[in-house]
């Protein structure tokens, strides 16, 4: 899902060739021009003699597409022929998709291309009800970690569709499907025994995926107390309370955990998506772990009404230069005023990470396995 996707379009159009390539999701197009002179030219004596008939000229296909034409007017800076207010102190109704101006006074409605939808087909369910796999899991094995597609398959968008639409998947809506996610299954797993589940949530916009299997493989896991790893990859910025929220659901269905301690756990990107996942599931974490909390696009300090009743380890150094902060500090400020228990470890001099030595730690490891929700 993570590999580059290429695509590389060939078009010819009046001596105008571009190549359009996709990486990630971005377009690039190069472009080679000829026959300039004798399209001139062409022009030319048409202005003199024309190029077809009356009958014709309805038939005529333009040969320089809308997209060509477009992009012919960002290169050379022309404008176009009538603007949207132009557009409607003359009565007429813009089109903003092909950006011109129709006349036309029995249009009911604004014609439309074809509707893009995402390469998932299976829709979620509605609110915070849990979704469920529509795949089977792989073959659990104890100790060893799984990978875990089947929610990618689940749709989180809502389009409105009809017999008479048509549709276009768009691999570059990929984020608006379910999370792929990796469970760590503890070794000597019993499924008559209830585990502890940790939810794991990355930083960075995607998945790191050999940092974070590094990351996650050095947690402190007592023999006495093992606990199941989830970790979820995501394509969009934010994380998503209900994707996160049919991760665990999935797992709670294919192994014996524990309800009543589930613990959340992120850093930076995923540490502000602790605070946001567990202020949307205020009643389904025994303890949460928000590490050097990102900051943007958004200030999370109003979430803290909704989480003060959930223990809470936080963790930020004040010379951050990635994460701020002071706004850390700010939440853990109004955390403590509203009554929540809340550890609260400021690294003097400190930048953004010391996160491996925080995992690793059985003090602080033992400090959320300690509680249980609820109690």
């Amino acid at each position: 899902m993570f590999e580059s996707r290429w695509v590389r379009h060939f078009h010819r159009n009046m001596g105008t060739f571009h190549y359009t390539i996709l990486h990630n999701g971005n377009y690039s197009r190069i472009y080679m021009r000829s026959t300039a002179f004798a399209l001139t030219i062409l022009l030319i004596s048409c202005s003199f003699v024309g190029c077809a008939s009356e009958d014709e000229s309805e038939g005529f296909v333009d040969p320089i597409s809308d997209i060509d034409r477009e992009d012919i007017r960002e290169e050379t800076n022309e404008p176009t022929s009538i603007t949207s207010q132009d557009c409607e102190e003359r009565g007429g109704i813009w089109i903003e998709e092909r950006e011109e101006c129709s006349f036309d006074s029995d249009r009911s409605e604004e014609e439309t291309g074809p509707i893009s939808v995402p390469p998932c087909n299976v829709t979620a369910t509605e609110g915070l009800n849990p979704t469920t796999n529509p795949s089977s899991w792989p073959e659990i094995k104890a100790g060893q970690w799984l990978a875990v597609d089947g929610l990618t398959d689940v749709s989180y968008t809502s389009i409105e569709l009809n017999n008479d639409s048509e549709v276009v998947v768009d691999e570059r809506l990929d984020y608006e499907c379910g999370y792929t996610y990796s469970v760590k299954i503890p070794a000597g797993y019993n499924a008559s025994i209830e585990y502890p589940v940790f939810l794991y949530l990355h930083g960075q916009l995607l998945d790191s995926v050999f940092f974070n299997n590094m990351m996650t493989n050095n947690f402190h896991i007592p023999d006495d107390d093992r606990y199941i790893i989830v970790r979820p990859s995501k394509l969009e910025i934010d994380w998503d309370p209900k994707k996160a929220l049919d991760v665990l659901e999935d797992v709670k269905a294919n192994l014996n955990v524990d309800d009543s301690r589930i613990y959340l756990t992120g850093l930076s990107m995923g540490g502000r998506g602790t605070f946001i996942v567990a202020a949307a599931l205020p009643d389904y974490f025994a303890a949460i772990m928000p590490l050097t909390p990102h900051h943007e696009p958004y200030s999370y300090v109003p979430l803290a009404e909704s989480i003060a009743h959930i223990p809470i380890w936080m963790s930020h150094g004040t010379n951050d230069s990635t994460s701020e902060y002071s706004m850390a500090a700010h939440m853990a400020e109004n955390l403590s005023s509203l009554g929540a228990e809340i550890e609260f470890q400021t690294v003097v001099g400190g930048e953004h990470g010391g996160w491996f030595t925080i995992y690793s730690d059985p003090e602080i490891m033992q400090w959320m396995l300690s509680h249980t929700r609820g109690e």
